[in-house]
């Protein structure tokens, strides 16, 4: 049962039926005894008349009380009917409002219970269904190019009627309803043409109400409801319709907002890790601090370079890396670096810098070191890139110094043509002067002559090594160590060999073609075998090591159990004209670096002081294995 009227009305109709209510309630307890009461007393008045007045005045008087007995008892009975009928109408009210209560707690329910739109606008929808006693309804969203109205969940309707159906924006009851706002009511619908396959019961609609869907100044639907009869659509019933509309419309911005912030979430999520990977797999080392100076991320190179795991300092604080600390000994460069970023917001762009790295090792580190801001310019902390550029310092040393090594070359290819041939004029005209002279003295000077042009002209022949051009990579030049070094070792022990000294052999089957010719081979060997012979005065082991990198060189190390390199002149022996021989000429190991590096190939030393040296030198090859 539905009651108009205005909104005043209602609320003094609430206010009677309590007041009525309470009035039921006394009369309840009340009425009864008093109409007992009343009676009786009546009753006995009649009784008393009858005994004490005469005819026929007591007929008079009786009549009167039993008109009054009448009259009350028709008074109350008429009363009591009424005060009934009024009670049933404000408890059908009651009800009524109940129900929608009840409804309006189910819409609640149905607003807060999912996050998933079809989900949530599926029970809002059943909820007005529910409200207007239909069971037809439908609700239509914008499609993607907001144009037209789509169906986004509809009750009554067959599937194929609704699917892909689209209803232009301003056209049409629905599309006017979402273009402009406003509310449609339609009765005495005419009978569809195509009922049956439209509807699922086969029954048109005779009424319909179109409601806009929108909120916060946003329109996001329509939603519609259709009676398969007549139906009189009342103004609390409008006006409770009008107020879901809103709710679910707020619904579905909130969803689209929530979606919206899912998606931005994922994003992040992604972005993250994007970015986590990106940064752990860079090629320079990344710390980052927050505000308060704690580490917050370290990645796999800066582990890699600093030899340190990154759960060993993930959460210390920067100025906890210190040299006393024996485990952050290699670290301590960062602190100052990081001291300044946060105090005085110092930034760092390709600064070098030695340190003494783990282990104590020197280490040459080129870094980036800058504060970090949030995006209103608050401080959230600081980071330091950084790598280990001590390889490439390295190799622009020995660039340098093949550059130098180059320009000895030509001077000595000049020296050689304006020098070389008076050299061996002397040593002639020694050798003649020291047939016909019968002086012993004189004999003894010219042969120191001899000696001392034979040395000079040696050191010219080390010096016309540097004038050649670089080693030519061709077909043609290739050579199999496993089978060739055994014998160029036994040529150099034919030559050389000592009683106190072995050398040993140790390759590695199958290596692959070095890019170097026997002539240049020979050379390299022989003059790193005389160098470990010259420092094992008293005996001891040489074993020469062939072994496939697999990354485009043969690996030929050169070990001896001798004296070893002392640290202040192991970066001076590749340097021409250094030796600690009497009588060397300083160009052995000068000559052999410049082979390798002209080929393409590289050497290194490892020396330790009293227990020996190794020479470790990388042959490219052409990465055939041999059969």
């Amino acid at each position: 049962m539905h009651r108009s009227g205005t909104q005043p009305e209602r609320m003094q109709r609430r206010s009677n039926a309590s007041v009525f209510m309470k009035l039921g309630t006394k009369l309840k307890d009340f009425l009864l005894p008093i109409i007992v009461a009343l009676i009786g007393a009546l009753i006995a008045g009649i009784i008393a008349t009858t005994a004490t007045v005469s005819p026929p005045a007591d007929y008079l008087v009786d009549s009167a009380l039993g008109f009054c007995v009448l009259a009350l008892v028709i008074f109350l009975a008429i009363e009591w009917r009424r005060y009934r009928e009024q009670n049933k109408g404000y408890i059908n009210e009651i009800t009524d409002l109940n129900l929608r209560f009840g409804i309006l707690a189910d819409a609640v329910s149905a607003v807060s219970s999912t996050l998933d739109l079809q989900e949530l606008v599926e029970n809002i929808l059943g909820v007005m269904l529910t409200l207007t006693n239909s069971n037809i309804g439908v609700v239509l969203i914008p499609d993607e190019s907001g144009t037209s109205l789509q169906v986004l969940t509809h009750r009554g309707f067959m599937e194929a009627a609704v699917r892909g159906l689209k209803i232009p924006i301003g056209k049409s009851g629905i599309g006017k309803c979402f273009k402009n706002g406003q509310m449609l009511i339609r009765k005495d619908m005419a009978e569809d043409p195509k009922v049956a396959e439209t509807y699922t019961e086969g029954k048109s609609p005779r009424s319909q109400i179109i409601l806009p869907l929108k909120a916060k100044g946003q329109m996001v639907g329509v939603a519609v409801t259709a009676c398969c009869d007549e139906h009189e659509y009342k103004q609390d019933e409008v006006m409770l319709l009008s107020s879901l509309c809103h709710e679910l419309a707020v619904a579905m911005i909130n969803v689209d907002l929530y979606q919206q912030s899912q998606r931005t979430l994922e994003w992040l999520a992604d972005t993250q890790e994007y970015t986590d990977h990106f940064i752990q797999e860079m090629l320079a080392g990344v710390l980052v601090v927050n505000d308060e100076g704690d580490i917050m991320f370290f990645n796999r190179e800066a582990a890699d370079v600093l030899k340190i795991e990154p759960k060993e300092v993930i959460g210390v604080n920067y100025k906890d890396l210190v040299a006393e600390r024996e485990k952050f000994k290699g670290m301590a460069f960062i602190k100052p670096i990081l001291e300044l970023c946060l105090d005085e917001e110092r930034t760092f762009r390709r600064h070098e810098m030695v340190i003494d790295g783990p282990g104590g090792k020197r280490m040459t580190i080129n870094f980036n070191a800058f504060p970090l801001h949030l995006g209103k310019g608050e401080k959230m902390g600081a980071a330091i890139v950084f790598m280990d550029i001590s390889a490439i310092k390295d190799m622009e040393s020995r660039l340098r110094q093949q550059d130098h090594l180059s320009i000895l070359g030509q001077m000595a290819a000049k020296i050689a043509h304006e020098v070389k041939n008076p050299l061996f004029a002397i040593i002639g005209l020694a050798d003649e002067l020291v047939e016909d002279e019968e002086d012993t003295d004189r004999c003894h000077l010219l042969d120191m002559i001899k000696q001392e042009a034979a040395l000079s002209n040696e050191w010219i022949s080390g010096m016309l090594s540097f004038s050649k051009l670089p080693f030519p990579i061709s077909e043609a030049t290739e050579l199999y160590l496993q089978s060739d070094l055994q014998d160029l070792i036994a040529d150099f022990l034919h030559v050389n060999g000592r009683d106190n000294v072995k050398i040993n052999g140790d390759f590695e089957p199958d290596l692959p073609p070095v890019l170097l010719s026997r002539e240049n081979v020979r050379h390299i060997l022989f003059n790193l075998l005389e160098n470990a012979m010259h420092a094992m005065p008293d005996g001891g082991v040489i074993t020469v090591r062939l072994h496939d990198s697999d990354d485009g060189f043969v690996e030929m190390r050169v070990e001896d159990t001798g004296s070893g390199i002392g640290e202040d002149i192991r970066p001076s022996i590749f340097d021409p004209f250094f030796t600690t021989k009497d009588g060397g000429t300083g160009l052995g190991l000068s000559i052999v670096e410049k082979i390798l590096l002209d080929t393409g190939g590289d050497i290194e030393v490892r020396s330790q002081q009293n227990l020996g040296t190794t020479f470790i030198l990388k042959l490219p090859t052409r990465g055939v294995a041999s059969g």
